[in-house]
C-alpha cells in the first residue's frame, strides 16, 4: 500500500505516511476517553493535509458538513479547519512547511 511508520511513541501512538499525507493513529481498546479530552481542550483525533484547505473547506459546507472552527491561521504557521463526525473531531490543513520554532 506503500505506507511507511513516521514516528510511534509507546506501543499506543503512531503516524503514517501515505504519499504526501500523515496519519496520527492511537490504539485505544475500550470506549475513547479522550472524546471529551478533544472537546474540552480544541485537540483533534485525525489530522489530515491537503493542497487547499479554503477549498476544501468550501466544499464540505456545500455538501452539508458543519465545520466546528472555520479556516484559520494557526501559531505554528499552517491554514486550517476542523469538523466533527458523531464523536471524533477532524482536522485538516494546507500543506505546506510549518515555521520552525514557534509554537
Amino acid at each position: 500500500m506503500g505506507l511507511t511508520l513516521e514516528f510511534q511513541y509507546e506501543d499506543f501512538y503512531a503516524s503514517i505516511r501515505a504519499g504526501r499525507q500523515l496519519f496520527h493513529l492511537k490504539l485505544v481498546d475500550q470506549k475513547d476517553p479522550s472524546i471529551a479530552f478533544v472537546e474540552k481542550g480544541d485537540h483533534f483525533h485525525f489530522y489530515r493535509e491537503t493542497d487547499d484547505a479554503a477549498a476544501t473547506a468550501d466544499a464540505l459546507k456545500r455538501n452539508g458538513v458543519r465545520l466546528v472552527k472555520d479556516v484559520h491561521e494557526t501559531r505554528w504557521g499552517t491554514r486550517e479547519f476542523a469538523i466533527k463526525d458523531e464523536a471524533y473531531r477532524v482536522r485538516r490543513r494546507r500543506r505546506e512547511e510549518p515555521r520552525r520554532g514557534v509554537m
